[in-house]
């Protein structure tokens, strides 16, 4: 069971921090987009090349750009602990180091300097909720580290992770020290903000002091992406969370359970319920390709994964794509050992994950526009509406062909289809093959 404390009547001085450090050494990133208009790459180091360090992901960078990505995820690349590790990136003995697996801090510079070359901002994964057993802190802060009965220092309780000792964060030392941490990223490097790891298991005082601190000190704007989905987290001034319970629904539906692909409406109203804040939407991430299955695996083929990867761009939130899924990376996909991924799988199907992200681009009712559900088991069918603009999805969530009804408000209407195809005039129904996307627009 995982333990939050909560420390909403506790008063931080973090101005006793030490002075910011030196102005940033990279020019601002004028086209820092606004969250909803992040279209965002995670990118798995040991994966993404035959090198497994950083210098390989800045050697693809023109062929990320091609897939119209404004913004990648980093994973860890923090220098790595050695006690009682197990090869985990997540593993942090220094936070302003880089690990010599990944390469070299003049590495990430010039990776993020590239990056903003092709307007292209750069996120890096932040630890907050534990360190490597031998991280300097262990000897010079041990009450910074949660400790049992006995007073030792313990792994974060309700996980498995004995990799790691979990930081206690009733010490406000901790939070300034943190926090301090972070602007050197920001302000010394150049990151454009963070992807905050595991953050339902820092408490809320932690995270809305270090949204306080870190709003306003460059004059570039910053992102910011949660791995959480606790509701507080938005008021912290964290604009983008998890969208856990869609992504549950996603595997429901796409996966072997076969689903009502209806359940992705009542999980969209759910989370919307839940917190204005905006949701990572994804049909894989690091851990599930890692624990799971990627999706060609998980959801039996390179076409059902297409489709899934389409309901999460086309329907709302911000979408992910993550290292691999472009060329239907299959079986399972290690981010705690080096395991590249085959670039000359699949030829084609990056085209068209690139083209999905183009789509959203475009089109600002995908980006902006409202949901307008329509109900079908089989068919994911929704359109989205913005000043007149109307794109109509239909998505089979099933393997095999699929005749879809269609509802009373489309028969008779003329749409346009964004893939390149004729028009179409909508009669009372139509076949849709198995997991193939329409995305079509009106015609007045």
């Amino acid at each position: 069971m995982l333990r939050y404390i909560l420390f909403g009547a506790l008063a931080l001085l973090f101005g006793a921090c030490r002075p910011d450090p030196k102005p940033q050494l990279w020019n601002s990133l004028t086209d820092v987009v606004d969250p909803k208009d992040l279209l965002l790459y995670e990118v798995n180091p040991r994966a993404h090349s035959a090198s497994g360090n950083i210098a390989g992901i800045t050697s693809d960078l023109d062929r990320i750009k091609s897939l119209n990505v404004n913004t990648i995820w980093l994973m860890p690349v923090f220098k790595m602990g050695q006690l009682k590790a197990i090869g985990s990136p997540y593993c942090v003995a220094d936070y302003q180091s880089i690990d010599p697996e990944f390469g070299s801090m003049e590495d990430l510079k010039t990776l993020i300097a590239e990056a903003h070359e092709r307007k292209i901002s750069v996120i890096m994964d932040w630890v907050a909720n534990h360190t490597a057993w031998d991280h300097p802190w262990i000897t010079a802060h041990p009450d910074w580290y949660t400790t049992n009965a006995a007073g030792s220092i313990i792994h974060p309780p309700g996980t498995n992770w004995l990799d790691v000792a979990d930081l206690n964060y009733a010490n406000p030392a901790l939070h300034a020290a943190l926090i301090d941490e972070m602007k050197f990223w920001v302000l010394d490097v150049g990151i454009d903000g963070f992807r905050f790891d595991a953050a339902d298991y820092v408490p809320f005082a932690f995270w809305k002091s270090a949204m306080d601190s870190l709003k306003g000190i460059t004059d570039r704007k910053l992102q910011f992406l949660t791995e959480g989905e606790r509701t507080d987290h938005y008021a912290a001034g964290m604009p983008l969370i998890y969208g856990w319970t869609w992504n549950y629904q996603l595997q429901q539906v796409f996966g072997t359970a076969q689903a009502p692909a209806t359940n992705l409406f009542t999980a969209n109203t759910a989370e919307a319920n839940a917190s204005p804040a905006i949701r990572l939407r994804f049909a894989t991430n690091h851990d599930q390709s890692a624990w799971d299955a990627t999706p060609v695996t998980l959801f039996g083929g390179v076409e059902a994964s297409f489709a899934a990867q389409a309901a999460a761009v086309l329907m709302g939130g911000v979408p992910l794509m993550y290292t691999g899924q472009e060329v239907g990376a299959t079986g399972t996909q290690s981010f705690f050992a080096k395991d590249p991924v085959n670039w000359s799988a699949n030829p084609g199907l990056q085209e068209r994950f690139g083209a999905l992200f183009a789509l959203r681009l475009k089109h600002e009712a995908l980006r902006y526009g409202s949901l307008k559900p329509y109900s079908h088991p089989n068919i994911l069918a929704f359109e989205r509406q913005l000043d007149g603009e109307r794109v109509l999805v239909l998505i089979n969530t099933r393997a095999a062909a699929v005749t879809y009804n269609l509802p009373t408000a489309l028969r008779g209407s003329t749409w346009s289809d964004l893939q390149g195809l004729e028009p179409l005039v909508f009669g009372n129904s139509m076949e849709i093959a198995g997991h193939h996307v329409l995305v079509l627009a009106a015609r007045n």
